[in-house]
């Protein structure tokens, strides 16, 4: 752990709140890059998208927690970044 947890005894309330919620917001960010990630290894990867289950595996989720891990809107998102479209299903 980053901090020793005897520490927190030291905070006020308001600091510990803040700190907690800070620690949100990161995991917020995270998660963010991860549904980033996996939309990324299924739709941006050619000619094949990385298997479910590889990325199950890196990603510490089920096969099926793969497939609805990331929206429409996470996809979007990335296509946008990279300035193209998802690759063709066939």
């Amino acid at each position: 752990m980053p901090q020793s947890l005897t520490a927190l005894d030291d905070l006020l309330p308001d600091d510990f709140l803040g700190q907690l919620a800070a620690l949100r917001e990161a995991r917020d960010q995270l998660d963010q890059q991860i549904r980033a990630y996996l939309a990324y290894g299924r739709e941006f990867t050619g000619p094949r998208p990385y298997t479910l289950a590889s990325l199950a595996e890196a990603a510490g989720l089920s096969i099926s927690g793969v497939r609805t891990a990331y929206t429409t809107a996470d996809r979007d998102a990335v296509a946008r970044a990279l300035g193209r479209r998802p690759r063709s299903r066939s």
